[in-house]
């Protein structure tokens, strides 16, 4: 259980410094979040709206129309501007429940990771590499990239790096970390 709980702090440091840069420093996904200098008037005018909080599609019809409606809505906002917005009523800068959260979520992730290496059958380096790459992929590919498919987000190349860089070093880290596992067990 030692092994399992270092390899879970280690690499929930990994996931989380790797989070660090993607997201503040050099900031992979800044072309998520770019500055428009209308955003004052933009978030007066949400606010006036008295909008709820929550995340919204606009360019789509209204659903409580019948399905015929909808369709010749939907006609009609072919080759028009479209967006996501996520609104929220009130900012908060406090970072500390998010960071004690993420740190968390990164412990239970190289957890479960290191479960799965205690799990193969043939435990080399490269099956290793392989598998933990496998789990960025998945993670990838079941969030960012599905809704990049339907919602275009401009950092998807950041995210495919984050689905590669963390879990390759991790994959390292762990393929020793089980070989002393092994030799203890």
């Amino acid at each position: 259980m030692k092994h399992k709980l270092l390899f879970s702090l280690i690499g929930a440091i990994v996931i989380f410094a790797w989070q660090f840069l993607s997201y503040a420093m050099p900031n992979f996904h800044k072309s998520a979040s770019a500055y428009t200098p209308a955003q004052d008037s933009i978030l007066k005018m949400l606010e006036n709206q008295g909008l709820s909080e929550g995340m919204y599609f606009l360019g789509q019809p209204d659903p409580s129309l019948s399905m015929a409606d909808q369709q010749a809505a939907m006609k009609d906002f072919e080759g028009k501007p479209w967006a996501v917005l996520n609104y929220h009523k009130v900012s908060s800068m406090s970072m500390t429940m998010p960071m004690i959260r993420g740190i968390m979520v990164c412990f239970v992730l190289s957890f479960l990771l290191f479960w799965l290496f205690l799990q193969q059958k043939s435990p080399t380096l490269m099956n290793r590499i392989l598998l933990a790459l496998a789990v960025g992929m998945i993670g990838f590919l079941f969030v960012p990239y599905s809704n990049f498919i339907w919602y275009k987000a401009p950092d998807i190349f950041a995210h495919f790096a984050d689905a590669i860089v963390p879990w390759v070093i991790l994959g390292f880290i762990g393929h020793k970390m089980a070989q002393m596992h092994a030799k203890h067990a």
